[in-house]
């Protein structure tokens, strides 16, 4: 990593991160009850949990933040989840949660202190979830019932072993409607392994209007409008950063030796210390800082 260039890519300018922009994410745990082997939590740093109150201080008190989403680890699994929640819920526009599923009534709990509920629900063939969870259908039914105002989304990530092709999706997309959720997201997998049968997601979809051919100019998070029509229930598409997916970087011819962070998003760790994306807590060489709307890596 010490010979890689490392670059900063500004989504305020070049919308890169869609509607990520000004995200404040509060890991709550490490703990999570789950075997996701694409978690992106997985392979973080192991930090001890601290009290609810502190979690509330510090991120009350970055003001910059108005978009927050709460995840672990498996965030239900921390004991003091409501009062987090209620606590940092007059401070913030947008909360959203995201879990596996396993703990639904305590979920129900924190309906009345979030916008967003995304279950990590990767098939409905509980056998391919990937999480290893089985899911309560009895309890998410009156979850997705007892919703309120809060968007309850099924989420899902594309791998040939859980949702792999159209038709699958719809499969998948039905089952959701049924079940009551307000929407399903559909992402692609965050790999720099080239052995995996990647799937991408602007090849599966392109007759959907997905297709971007600059890399840097679309977010990288939306709603595909003639999809929800198709599916006949609202859907998020996820893809993945070409800067961090190797598949995608060849794709754009992104060189080899590049690394990068985002300025988009701080990480409140178990133990309440802050770092500046998921990865790297410093970030000294900023490369394509303020012009960066310029850049243009083209799919080839």
């Amino acid at each position: 990593m010490d010979n890689k260039e490392k670059i900063i890519l500004k989504p305020s300018q070049n919308s890169i991160c869609g509607n990520n922009y000004n995200l404040l994410n509060i890991k709550l745990l490490n703990s999570c009850n789950g075997k996701c082997e694409f978690c992106i939590a997985a392979g973080t740093p192991f930090k001890k949990s601290t009290n609810a109150q502190k979690f509330i201080d510090t991120a009350n008190s970055m003001t910059k933040f108005s978009r927050v989403d709460v995840l672990g680890g498996e965030p239900t699994l921390y004991p003091n989840l409501v009062e987090v929640l209620k606590g940092i819920r007059p401070y913030k526009k947008e909360i959203g949660i995201i879990s596996n599923g396993s703990n639904l009534k305590i979920l129900k709990e924190c309906i009345p202190y979030l916008d967003t509920v995304t279950l990590s629900i990767h098939s409905f063939n509980y056998d391919k979830n990937s999480t290893g969870i089985h899911i309560d259908e009895k309890e998410l039914k009156d979850l997705n019932k007892n919703k309120g105002n809060a968007e309850i989304i099924s989420a899902s990530v594309i791998t040939d072993k859980t949702v792999s092709n159209l038709e699958e999706i719809k499969s998948y997309a039905i089952k959701a409607k049924k079940l009551g959720f307000s929407a399903i997201k559909l992402m692609e997998l965050v790999t720099s392994n080239e052995n995996v049968n990647f799937i991408d997601l602007q090849d599966l979809l392109i007759k959907f209007g997905i297709h971007q051919k600059n890399a840097t100019l679309r977010g990288c998070f939306f709603e595909l409008p003639e999809l929800s029509k198709y599916l006949e229930i609202k859907t998020y598409i996820k893809l993945c950063c070409p800067f961090n997916n190797v598949f995608k970087a060849k794709n754009f011819g992104i060189p080899n030796n590049i690394e990068y962070q985002h300025d988009y998003m701080n990480v409140i760790q178990p133990d309440c210390s802050v770092t500046d994306s998921w990865v790297y807590d410093s970030f000294d060489n900023k490369i394509l800082n303020g012009d960066d709307f310029n850049v243009n890596y083209l799919k080839k």
